[in-house]
């Protein structure tokens, strides 16, 4: 959250600090938030809902058709949280009483809403004029207006008060009622709830109903806010809200949840998306961050269960030090040792988040006090390369370390061994230890310096990976010096060819 502030300010502080920006900064967060707080109750409970985003855009087609074709406002609110609530009974009822699993039922409902939403709409965005804007509308998602001349806030969105007042309900329910307390036990060991006389069933049941409640309480307010709804609107908004929730500290496979977590979650979307924008950048990068967010909250809260800093001093800087100084000490360890493909996967995912995180500080401080330009592959300084690095670097090594793995086996199998792939993997990982120095000629690279130097920052990484190969190779697999050294010439051969052909491939569309 602080990098994000902080990144903000830096793109455009006059825009970015301003009042309204950092007040509609907070309405963003509306629909994410109130929805999210279900999602909550619902994933604290053991079960979670993909078809949100596509039941708040029915909702909300339903509120702008019935009302434009003249039945009374109160009326249409009313009959689609009533809709809403009996959807949510609906997944319940087929998740709890029949056993179907959340995720295919849920896939399943959010396709059927989207066709649902295509047939009200009729394809067309339904909109609410100006001029029969009901005052029902106003109070649920409306925007107040302060002031005409100039003024600290000229506009309040009436969905900020929403999004508070539930945060501060949803925080009640799940921490201070014992409903609350049920949904934790239901999510955190089902069984064990169920002995103690918890309807476990009965739970899910409502955790469904109210967050459908909220996803059209959310629908609503999104349409008086925009007054209008279209065929695409809610598309992606459940992958948001399941990321904003797990990023907020629920834990993905139930049993406790935090609802102030959640606002923050779906604060730091608001925050991205303003960012960007902000930069220049629009949304083209927004699907990139939100995919990112997933995939980190995700391996956070796997991570999390067991989280301890052994993991960088245990899976990273012993064996480092190992490497360095005993060179084949280390390796002869690796082979005597059944550790399994775990440690060394985590050893190059540790390196690799050192490489992005230097990098990125590299650029941002660079281009900030210089001005230097940086183009490396898709990367570019600023918003853009929170989004990109982390992708190349990722893809970069894995590919790396994955090809190098295939050719280097390939070449002990020729010359004859009796280990398998995984051992082969471990050494090639092991290896390139030094991979941990690539940010250097990734930034010299990137800032145009003489193809020399970038070549001598290069070799500071790979002339030792090729010696840590070749011992990786013979105490690993067993054979002669003279059969790992003509592995690993194999090996650089293959790389050469795949080098070149790509380099070749390259020039033919300059």
């Amino acid at each position: 959250m602080s990098v994000l502030l902080a990144l903000g300010t830096i793109v455009r502080a006059d825009v970015f600090l301003s009042t309204d920006n950092l007040v509609g900064i907070v309405r963003n967060t509306a629909v994410t938030a109130i929805i999210g707080y279900g999602m909550t109750m619902l994933m604290v409970s053991g079960e979670f809902d993909l078809s949100v985003g596509s039941l708040m855009a029915v909702c909300g087609a339903l509120v702008a058709t019935m009302y434009g074709t003249g039945y009374p406002i109160l009326f249409v609110v009313l009959l689609v949280l009533l809709f809403a609530a009996l959807y949510g009974l609906f997944q319940g009822l087929m998740i709890t009483k029949l056993g179907l699993p959340s995720l295919i039922v849920t896939i399943g409902t959010l396709t059927l809403l989207r066709g649902a939403n295509l047939v009200i709409l009729q394809g067309q965005t339904a909109t609410i004029g100006s001029d029969n804007y009901p005052n029902l509308l106003f109070y649920i998602g409306g925007v107040a207006e302060l002031a005409s001349g100039p003024a600290l806030l000229q506009q309040f969105p009436i969905q900020i008060v929403w999004t508070i007042a539930f945060l501060v309900l949803g925080y009640y329910v799940l921490n201070r009622t014992a409903f609350g307390y049920r949904s934790m036990f239901t999510g955190g060991n089902q069984e064990s709830a169920q002995r103690t006389g918890i309807k476990t069933d009965h739970v899910k049941i409502i955790n469904f109903m109210l967050v459908a409640l909220l996803a059209a309480f959310a629908g609503i307010g999104q349409l008086a806010f925009t007054q209008a709804v279209s065929p695409s609107t809610g598309q992606g908004t459940e992958l948001i809200v399941i990321a904003s929730v797990v990023i907020g500290g629920t834990n993905l496979f139930g049993g406790e949840g935090s609802m102030p977590g959640t606002f923050l979650g779906a604060l730091v979307f608001a925050l991205t998306q303003n960012i960007l924008v902000l930069a220049g950048l629009g949304v083209r990068l927004f699907q990139v961050f939100t995919g990112i967010f997933i995939i980190s909250a995700v391996l956070i809260e796997v991570l999390s269960r067991d989280v301890r800093i052994e993991y960088l001093t245990d899976d990273y800087i012993d064996p480092i030090k190992e490497i360095i100084s005993d060179t084949s000490g280390f390796f002869e360890y690796v082979r005597s040792d059944v550790q399994g493909i775990d440690e060394p996967l985590m050893f190059a995912t540790i390196g690799t988040l050192i490489v992005t995180f230097v990098t990125l500080v590299a650029i941002t401080v660079v281009d900030f006090a210089v001005g230097w330009g940086f183009s490396f592959a898709i990367v570019s300084p600023g918003v853009a390369a929170l989004g990109t690095l982390p992708l190349v670097t990722f893809m970069s090594m894995a590919g790396l370390l994955l090809l190098t793995a295939v050719f280097l086996h390939a070449s002990v199998k020729i010359i004859g061994t009796r280990r398998d792939f995984d051992t082969t993997l471990q050494g090639v990982i092991y290896s390139f230890a030094p991979a941990v120095l690539l940010f250097l000629p990734i930034l010299l690279a990137g800032w145009d310096f003489v193809m020399p130097v970038v070549a001598v920052a290069a070799a500071l990484v790979f002339l030792p990976s090729l010696y840590l190969l070749y011992s990786s190779t013979q105490i690993l697999h067993e054979v002669s010096r003279r059969n790992a050294a003509l592995s690993v010439v194999m090996t650089v051969i293959l790389w050469a060819l795949v080098v070149a052909f790509t380099l070749t491939q390259i020039s033919a569309v300059n």
